[in-house]
């Protein structure tokens, strides 16, 4: 078994519409397939205190994932991410 997927949760940036939202997070969507990866799907997650995750599948390599990570402007702030088994 490997680590393949990334679900991140974080708070939302403030955005004046849900159209400034959108494009954020289709910038982020390019950045992460120059990056090599696949935003699979962004949202509002129900039941924990942050309101915004995206899942990504990242391939398994954390050392890529770790510098894109850390770098990438991302449409949130106060970050964390789990990861889940691809098996």
């Amino acid at each position: 078994m490997k680590i393949k997927y990334a679900i991140t949760y974080g708070k939302m940036k403030d955005f004046k519409t849900p159209e400034d939202a959108k494009k954020e997070y289709a910038k982020y969507k390019e950045a992460a397939e120059k990056a090599g990866f696949k935003l699979l799907l962004w949202g509002s997650p129900f039941g924990v205190a942050e309101d915004s995750v995206v899942v990504v599948d990242f391939g398994g390599d954390m050392d890529k994932w770790t510098k894109f990570f850390t770098s990438a402007q991302a449409p949130w702030t106060a970050s964390r991410t789990d990861f889940v088994l691809d098996w």
